[in-house]
C-alpha cells in the first residue's frame, strides 16, 4: 500500500513538473498590469544622426558597450522617401509603410487647434472620441489611405494596438517642431506619436505640444527641446505607461534648418545638440532599472547629408533586461551588427512576452508583423566591427551602379554588335569573341571585390577589369583547341565559387556589388537573384560543354544528377537562406536538362513531371522550415505562416506584388533589353543563319541541347521572382555568349573555305 501511495505521489509530482515545463515553454502573456509593474520599455528617438555622430556621444556609446549595438535599415514602403513621416510610421507598424502627407500631425487632445481643440478635429476626421490625457494623430486617416495599395498585411500603429489589446498603456513625449508658435499643419514634426499610437491614432498619455520646447536664441530653429521638462514628464509617466517614446527633437531640427546656416555654425550647433542629447540620456538612465527595464536608442532615418553620401543605415542601441553585450542580430537579417527597422516593434513585444500578432475581431484574420526580436551576438570590439560594416555597405552601394550598370550595358552592346556583325557578315566580328568570354567571368570576379584594394570606385572598376582580363586570357590559353572550351573555365570556376560561398554563409555575396544590397533591404542573406541566375546558367552550360568534351558521355552522366541536386539545395535550403523563386527556376532548368540528357523530350508529360517535382521539393523545405524556431526561419517559413493565417488572399497578394515589381523592372531597365535580345538571338539565328548554326549544333550537340534548359530556367526565373528579369538576364548570358562565339567561329570557317 505504501509503495502504491509512493508511486502515485511520484506520478503526481512528475505530472505537475511536466505540466509546468510545457506551460513554461509557451510564450504565455502576463496578466494586464502585472508586467507593467515590473517592466517598462523606453524608446529614445535621436533622429537623423550618423554612426560618426554616435561615436562622439560618450553616454550612449557606453550604453552601447553594455548592451546590443548595430546599424538599422531605414527604408519604408517600396519607392517612398526616407523622411520622418514614413520612417517613424514604419517602426510603429512593424511593417514597411508610408506615413502619408500628415504623419507628423500629432497633438495633445486638449491642445488648441483651429477653432477648437485637437480632440474636436480628431472626431471630425475619424468619428472617434478621445478621453483623458491622450495624444492624437490627426493624420491617421490619410496614413491609412496612403497605404491601401500595399500588397501585404499591415496596421499603422501596430505596436500600440497590440499593447492595448493586452491591457497596457503607451506614452509619447517631445516633438521636433521648428517653431513653438504659428502651428500650421506643415509645421508639425511630431512623428514620434506614430511609434506609440494604436491603429485608431491614439496614445494614452504624453505631451507633444510646444511646452516640451523652449525659446533658444542660439538655435537655427529658434527653439530647442526643454530636457528638464522632458525629465519631469517622464517622472510623471513612470508608473502610468508601459511603453514611453521620447523624441529628443533637436537633431531633427538641425537637419531641417541646416540649409540656412554656415558650415561653421552648423558644425558648432551639431556638437552642442549631440552633447545635450547625450546628457539627457545620462539623466534618463539614472531613472531606469536596466535589470528590469528595456531602453532603446533609435534613429528612424538618415539626415539629408547622410543620404547624399549613401549612408542609409543608422545607429541602434538596446540595453536592459536580458540583453547581453555585443552586436545586434535579428532573424530578419541574420547578420551580426545589422537589424531592420521593422524589428523594433517585435523587440518591444518580446520584452513583454507577447508575439508580434494583432488579434482580429471575430471573423477577421490576425495580422502577423514582419519583424523579428533583436538579440545580441557577443563580439570582442563591436564598435570597430560595425564601423567596418558601415564602410563596406556604403562602398558596395556606391560601387553597385557603375559596376553592375556598366556590366549589363556592356553585355547588351556586345551581344548587339556580335549579332549585327554576323548578320552583316563583317570580318571584324571575330574580335568580339574574347569580350563575350570576359562577360562570363565578370560575375565571379565581382564576388571577390571585398578583397580588392578599394581606394576609389574608379580604381575598383579598373581592378575588376584587370582581373577579368587575366582570367579571360588564362581561359583562352587553356581552351585553344575549341572555341567553346574556354567557357568551361569561366562557367565552372564561377559556379564553384558561388556554391562554396553560399555553403560558407555567403561572406562574399553579402559584400558584392553584384549581389543584394542591405541599403535597399530586400534581402540580407543567402543567394540573391543575380547570383541565383548566374549559378543556374553556369551549371547548365558547364554540363553541355563537359558532355561535348568527353568522348564517352555515359561515364559522366551519373555525376550530373548529384551536381544538380547540390545546387538546388544551396538555393532552397532554409538554413542557407531559401530563394523560393530561384528554387523553382533551378528545378525547371535542371529538370529540363536531366530529361534531355537521359533521352527524354520536352512535352506535356515532362513539363507536368517537372512541376510536380517543384511542388514536392518546395513543400518539403517549407515543412522543414516551419519546424524550426521562429528566429531561425527564413522568409519562406514566415510566408507559410502568413498564408495559414490569411488564406488565399495572402497568395493573391504575393502574386500581385511580384507581378508589379517585375512589370516595373521589365519596362524600365537594361536587364530586360539584354534578356529579350539574347533570347531573340538564340531562337532566331537558327533561321537567319541555318547553315552555320547547323554546323555549330553538329560540333556542339550537348551544348546546343542544354540551351533549352537555360531558356526554360530563365523563363521560370522571370515569372516566379520579385525581380525575375535580373535573374533571367544573368542566367542567359552564360548561354548567349558561347552560342555567339561558336556561330562567329562557324562563319569564320566558312569564309576561309570560300576563299
Amino acid at each position: 500500500m505504501t509503495n502504491i501511495k509512493g508511486y502515485c505521489t511520484f506520478a503526481l509530482i512528475l505530472t505537475c513538473l511536466i505540466f509546468l515545463q510545457l506551460v513554461g515553454s509557451r510564450p504565455l502573456l502576463a496578466a494586464p498590469g502585472a508586467i507593467a509593474a515590473k517592466r517598462q520599455v523606453v524608446i529614445i528617438v535621436v533622429d537623423q544622426i550618423t554612426w560618426n555622430d554616435f561615436k562622439t556621444m560618450p553616454v550612449i556609446r557606453e550604453l552601447a558597450l553594455q548592451g546590443s549595438v548595430g546599424l538599422m535599415t531605414t527604408n519604408p514602403a517600396g519607392g517612398q522617401r526616407r523622411i520622418p513621416d514614413n520612417t517613424y510610421a514604419t517602426i510603429g507598424a512593424g511593417a514597411k509603410i508610408g506615413g502619408g502627407p500628415t504623419g507628423g500631425m500629432a497633438l495633445n487632445a486638449h491642445e488648441p487647434y483651429l477653432n477648437g481643440l485637437a480632440s474636436d478635429e480628431f472626431y471630425r476626421r475619424t468619428g472617434r472620441r478621445t478621453a483623458g490625457q491622450e495624444v492624437v494623430n490627426l493624420g491617421i486617416v490619410q496614413m491609412e489611405k496612403a497605404n491601401l495599395k500595399l500588397k501585404y498585411g499591415f496596421t499603422p500603429g501596430a505596436l500600440g494596438t497590440i499593447l492595448h489589446q493586452n491591457g497596457m498603456k503607451t506614452a509619447v513625449l517631445g516633438n521636433a517642431d521648428t517653431t513653438s508658435a504659428d502651428l500650421l499643419e506643415h509645421r508639425f514634426q511630431r512623428q514620434a506619436a506614430a511609434i506609440a499610437m494604436d491603429a485608431s491614432g491614439r496614445v494614452d498619455f504624453g505631451d507633444v505640444s510646444a511646452r516640451t520646447t523652449k525659446f533658444d536664441t542660439e538655435s537655427l530653429a529658434g527653439v530647442s527641446t526643454d530636457f528638464a521638462y522632458m525629465l519631469q514628464g517622464f517622472d510623471d509617466l513612470r508608473n502610468k505607461a508601459d511603453l514611453v517614446v521620447l523624441e529628443t527633437g533637436d537633431t531633427s531640427r538641425l537637419n531641417t534648418m541646416e540649409a540656412i546656416g554656415s558650415k561653421k555654425a552648423v558644425h558648432l550647433q551639431r556638437q552642442k545638440v549631440l552633447a545635450n542629447v547625450d546628457t539627457f540620456v545620462g539623466s534618463l538612465l539614472q531613472r531606469l532599472n536596466l535589470e528590469r527595464d528595456l531602453v532603446m536608442v533609435v534613429v528612424p532615418g538618415p539626415s539629408d547629408k547622410a543620404m547624399a553620401e549613401a549612408r542609409y543605415l543608422t545607429p541602434f542601441v538596446m540595453a536592459g533586461q536580458g540583453v547581453i553585450p555585443g552586436m545586434a542580430w535579428s532573424g530578419t537579417t541574420k547578420r551580426e551588427g545589422l537589424v531592420a527597422n521593422t524589428d523594433i516593434t517585435a523587440s518591444v513585444l518580446a520584452h513583454f512576452g507577447m508575439p508580434p500578432v494583432i488579434k482580429g475581431k471575430p471573423g477577421e484574420t490576425a495580422i502577423m508583423l514582419g519583424g523579428q526580436a533583436i538579440t545580441s551576438k557577443s563580439t570582442a570590439d563591436p564598435l570597430a566591427a560595425i564601423s567596418k560594416i558601415e564602410a563596406d555597405a556604403v562602398f558596395s552601394f556606391n560601387a553597385r551602379y557603375p559596376l553592375v550598370k556598366g556590366y549589363i550595358n556592356s553585355a547588351l552592346v556586345m551581344v548587339a554588335l556580335a549579332a549585327a556583325g554576323l548578320l552583316l557578315k563583317e570580318q571584324t566580328v571575330k574580335y568580339i569573341s574574347p569580350v563575350l568570354l570576359g562577360l562570363t567571368a565578370v560575375p565571379g570576379v565581382m564576388l571577390w571585390v571585398k578583397y580588392f584594394p578599394r581606394s576609389s570606385i574608379v580604381m575598383l572598376i579598373l581592378e575588376v577589369f584587370a582581373v577579368t582580363a587575366l582570367i579571360t586570357w588564362a581561359a583562352l590559353r587553356l581552351g585553344r583547341r575549341n572555341p567553346l572550351r574556354p567557357y568551361l573555365v569561366t562557367t565552372g570556376f564561377t559556379a564553384l565559387l558561388v556554391v562554396t560561398d553560399i555553403l560558407a554563409g555567403a561572406p562574399l555575396a553579402k559584400t558584392s556589388p553584384f549581389s543584394y544590397d542591405v541599403m535597399i533591404g530586400a534581402r540580407f542573406y543567402g543567394i540573391g537573384n543575380e547570383y541565383m541566375g548566374v549559378v543556374i546558367g553556369c551549371v547548365i552550360v558547364f554540363t553541355g560543354l563537359i558532355l561535348d568534351m568527353v568522348k564517352n558521355a555515359r561515364i559522366i552522366k551519373p555525376a550530373l544528377l548529384p551536381m544538380f541536386l547540390a545546387v538546388v539545395y544551396i538555393i532552397a535550403a532554409p538554413n542557407l537562406g531559401t530563394n523560393v523563386g530561384g528554387t523553382i527556376a533551378a528545378l525547371a532548368g535542371f529538370g529540363a536538362a536531366v530529361m534531355l540528357i537521359f533521352g527524354g523530350s520536352l512535352n506535356k508529360t515532362s513539363v507536368l513531371a517537372i512541376c510536380g517535382c517543384i511542388v514536392v521539393v518546395l513543400a518539403g523545405f517549407m515543412i522543414y522550415d516551419m519546424t524550426r524556431a521562429v528566429e531561425a526561419q527564413s522568409h519562406i517559413g514566415r510566408t507559410v505562416a502568413l498564408i495559414r493565417e490569411n488564406g488565399f488572399s495572402e497568395i493573391a497578394n504575393i502574386i500581385s506584388r511580384k507581378l508589379e515589381v517585375n512589370t516595373r523592372l521589365i519596362l524600365s531597365t537594361t536587364w530586360s533589353w539584354f534578356y529579350f535580345l539574347s533570347l531573340l538571338v538564340i531562337l532566331v539565328f537558327n533561321r537567319v543563319l541555318p547553315r552555320q548554326t547547323a554546323h555549330f549544333r553538329q560540333r556542339n550537340p550537348w551544348f546546343s541541347t542544354m540551351l533549352s534548359g537555360v531558356i526554360i530556367g530563365s523563363v521560370f526565373a522571370l515569372i516566379f521572382n520579385d525581380s525575375g528579369i535580373v535573374a533571367a538576364a544573368t542566367m542567359i548570358i552564360f548561354a548567349v555568349a558561347p552560342y555567339l562565339t561558336g556561330v562567329i567561329k562557324e562563319v569564320a570557317y566558312e569564309n576561309r573555305n570560300s576563299q
